[in-house]
């Protein structure tokens, strides 16, 4: 039984917060910092105020949101590991929790000549990246990110369970979560993005 307004945590269960971070529009690196370290902020107060969240994750976009202008969107693009990731690893690992965190983008291997990536991290509570996605499927054209090129990657994640990442229209394809169910059976966290007036959603589902 969980504390009440708290999230159920045991030994042999993960707690998962669920933040319905709206997406921000920004334009510069100084204030994509600026809101990392809101974010930052919210991880530690969460944990805080819900001592049994094991695992914090936040929607695609969250971090940098989406960036319209092309000369924008290479001017804010980040490396991974990096300044930003760094800064959520001091946060989860502070707080004592898991966090997957969205990277909109990632700089490409043949950065500034190529669109960077949509990326998903996932960072332990020792202030670690153990898993990186990148988004297999942009949803073109309002998408300019470079196609993924690192597949589906499952790790073991809080109290040793398996988790794995997509983003948003990858979920679409129901051979990425067969493939994930059958080989895997892990945590499938899906990362997707609804702007204007309504939530920003995300959602974690047990595969098997």
């Amino acid at each position: 039984m969980s504390r009440h307004g708290d999230i159920s945590s045991s030994a042999d269960t993960v707690g998962v917060c669920v933040f319905q971070y709206p997406m921000p529009r920004l334009h510069t690196n100084e204030e994509v910092i600026e809101n990392a370290k809101k974010i930052c902020e919210i991880v530690k107060g969460t944990k805080i105020g819900l001592p049994g969240m094991d695992l914090i994750v936040f929607p695609e976009y969250s971090t940098m949101g989406i960036m319209y202008d092309r000369q924008e969107m290479f001017d804010t693009a980040c490396a991974i590991p990096g300044p930003l990731t760094d800064m959520f690893g001091e946060a989860c690992k502070e707080a004592g929790v898991w966090g997957v965190f969205s990277l909109t983008g990632e700089q490409h291997e043949e950065h500034p000549k190529k669109n960077p990536y949509n990326t998903l991290v996932l960072i332990n509570d020792k202030g670690e990246i153990v898993q990186k996605y990148r988004k297999l499927l942009p949803w073109t054209p309002i998408e300019g990110w470079t196609p993924g090129n690192l597949g589906t990657i499952v790790t073991e994640g809080p109290k040793g369970m398996k988790v794995s990442m997509i983003i948003c229209d990858d979920g679409n394809y129901p051979e990425i979560c067969k493939y994930l169910s059958l080989e895997a059976g892990a945590l499938l966290s899906t990362s997707f993005e609804h702007k204007g007036d309504r939530c920003v959603l995300h959602h974690c589902t047990k595969s098997r």
